[in-house]
């Protein structure tokens, strides 16, 4: 077991009195002083973040790709209070004064901001007013369980482009899928559908039977060896092999784990992250050698599982 550090995405932080936050980048995460402990094993892959000062410019993403961080997320107000308030408990405000510092230290000194005066000295008024019910006391770790599911998600795309990543035009899988009539009408679980959809396109080739071009980051390169040419591999059309594929996964996942959001979106993540990673994953789902159930009570390491390779005295059998 490892001990985590939870970070929020706006549309997956609840605010307090409903509605949604809104999103000054689609970097940008919310920290939080949220900690449990998970499987090891879950752990996908590392991800770079910045901690940046709310009266600082924030890094280029080309040069400086990442998640962004500028305020905290208090988990049991279900409010934001920004890195650069100073009133935080002793430890907690050593924390966020240690992360903003290395953050510093590695991108150099950030640009500061032009404020209006007018807006700032109104900004500090509030923040006077507002009770720090976050810093005067001890935050356990935490529960967050989600009941409201769907009354506070964003409707907006807000995939992060992170390290090895990029932006994408989401509304061509929503078309696709809402052409299919298969869309649920709820605005996350229609989102990770798109995700999903999006995740298992490069396994497809075109209605006209030209092969799409496939992702250069798909792992078809293992142990040193390229995997041989898809022409020995069945081909699934484009959208039509996929949408069925990636609705009846959804829906598996939905009616597993509806009850606890918080789980319902760290399956689904890990889910896109593996079909995105593993050809070998992606076409037995298509093929329908796996059933979503099977996906779902898969371990990390079996869905990272590769084609196993012929030994070579099958391979001489066959000869």
């Amino acid at each position: 077991m490892v001990t985590g550090q939870w970070f929020y995405r706006p549309e997956e932080a609840e605010k307090k009195g409903g509605g949604s936050w809104p999103l000054n980048d689609t970097r940008e995460l919310f920290y939080s002083f949220h900690r449990d402990e998970v499987p090891a094993e879950s752990v996908m892959h590392k991800c770079v973040v910045h901690f940046v000062p709310i009266h600082k410019q924030i890094p280029n993403r080309k040069e400086h790709p990442g998640f962004i961080v500028q305020k905290v997320y208090d988990t049991v107000e279900r409010k934001l209070w920004k890195l650069t308030d100073k009133d935080y408990e002793d430890n907690k405000q050593h924390e966020i004064d240690l992360l903003v510092q290395k953050t510093l230290s590695r991108l150099g000194d950030l640009p500061d901001l032009e404020f209006d005066s007018t807006a700032a000295v109104f900004d500090q008024e509030e923040q006077l007013k507002a009770k720090r019910t976050l810093r005067k006391k001890n935050i356990s770790p935490l529960d967050v369980t989600r009941n409201d599911e769907g009354s506070t998600r964003s409707d907006q795309s807000l995939k992060a482009e992170t390290p090895g990543s990029c932006p994408c035009n989401t509304n061509e899988y929503y078309t696709i899928l809402s052409k299919a009539k298969v869309l649920t009408g709820e605005t996350h679980r229609d989102k990770w559908m798109t995700r999903l959809l999006q995740g298992v396109q490069y396994m497809c080739s075109c209605p006209d039977g030209l092969e799409r071009e496939r992702d250069i980051k798909s792992p078809r390169i293992a142990n040193g060896s390229q995997e041989k040419s898809s022409n020995s591999v069945k081909s699934f059309t484009w959208p039509d092999a996929a949408v069925p594929a990636i609705t009846a996964l959804e829906k598996a996942s939905h009616d597993a784990l509806c009850s606890d959001f918080q789980k319902y979106n760290q399956k689904l993540r890990q889910l896109e992250f593996n079909l995105k990673n593993n050809a070998f994953l992606a076409r037995r789902l298509l093929n329908g050698e796996l059933e979503p159930s099977a996906i779902l009570n898969m371990s990390p390491n079996e869905l990272k599982k590769r084609r196993p390779k012929k030994s070579l005295m099958s391979q001489s059998a066959c000869r």
